[in-house]
């Protein structure tokens, strides 16, 4: 017993001092620069649970950057209102259909676009504009930013603006970052520096486990608030498989937004919420929220 005591000392001491060494790796260039963390929470995570507190908060950081909320984003005010979100296209496959079932049922939505599949289909990019979608950032080839250089989130996210612009003429301040990973450098560079608001969401459908359209369109009714941002997928990006097939995702949007009518809810893009008011979550808020 008392061996596997130092074992298991050993071993936090080893893992408490790499999150804290990783606290002085702060160089532009170095990949420690996007793994900040106050040692405040690692005590407070391992005083209440024991190690495995630790372990959550430590993924907790991860998916959610621990500290200030400034510019983080994910939901809207307390009205009856939901911003419909899709992530990793434009997909010639997909992103035309939900386009045309938006359009057939009068409902503005925000696409987080992959800057090469801008370029790989501008013809669709610039037909989610020209239908008075909203257009956010979602980088340029759907790289993770936790851990990565300053230099490379700049670049993924420069170059998606260029591709953006260059292909519809918009400019766009949303970003959404791939998996809804980021840090507090991360959020730091975009929002401070960037100007960026960093738009997450308060539902997600979960459309990417391939689940069917019933089981998406159930999953959005019991989570659906006042102000739900709302996150479906149009392309496989976040497989590395951009053919990986989004027809539940197809097939399920037509029931979502009937039945998030019948509830009373109005759909509106992201501008539109944010020009409302919309909240972020401070500290470890929403650490159980369903995402």
């Amino acid at each position: 017993m008392k061996k596997l005591l130092q074992i298991f000392s050993s071993t936090m001491v080893i893992l408490v001092a790499a999150l804290f060494g990783s606290t002085v790796l702060r160089q532009p260039e170095s990949i420690g620069w996007l793994f900040e963390i106050d040692p405040v929470y690692l005590f407070v995570g391992f005083g209440l649970t024991g190690a495995g507190g630790l372990a959550a908060f430590v993924s907790y950081f991860e998916y959610h950057g621990i500290g200030s909320q400034d510019g983080i984003v994910r939901r809207g005010p307390h009205e009856d209102i939901v911003a419909i979100t899709f992530d990793d296209g434009p997909n010639p496959a997909y992103t035309p259909q939900l386009l045309d079932i938006l359009k057939e049922k009068g409902v503005k939505a925000t696409f987080f676009v992959v800057g090469l599949h801008v370029k790989k289909y501008p013809d669709i990019a610039r037909r989610i504009v020209a239908e008075g979608h909203d257009i956010g950032n979602h980088t340029y080839t759907h790289k993770d930013l936790v851990p990565a250089t300053r230099r490379m989130v700049l670049a993924q996210t420069h170059k998606t603006e260029q591709a953006i612009k260059r292909v519809t003429g918009r400019t766009t301040k949303l970003f959404r970052p791939p998996r809804g990973i980021y840090s507090g450098a991360v959020r730091r560079l975009l929002v401070d520096d960037e100007g960026y608001r960093l738009i997450l969401w308060s539902v997600s459908s979960i459309d990417w486990r391939q689940t069917s359209p019933l089981k998406i369109l159930r999953r959005v009714l019991c989570h659906t608030r006042p102000g739900s941002i709302l996150l479906f997928h149009d392309s496989g990006a976040v497989l590395r498989r951009e053919g990986a097939s989004r027809q539940n995702t197809v097939d399920a949007l037509p029931m979502v937004i009937d039945a998030l009518r019948e509830r009373g809810y109005e759909f509106v893009t992201m501008t539109e919420m944010l020009e409302r008011g919309a909240e972020a979550e401070t500290e470890l808020a929403g650490i159980l929220e369903q995402a």
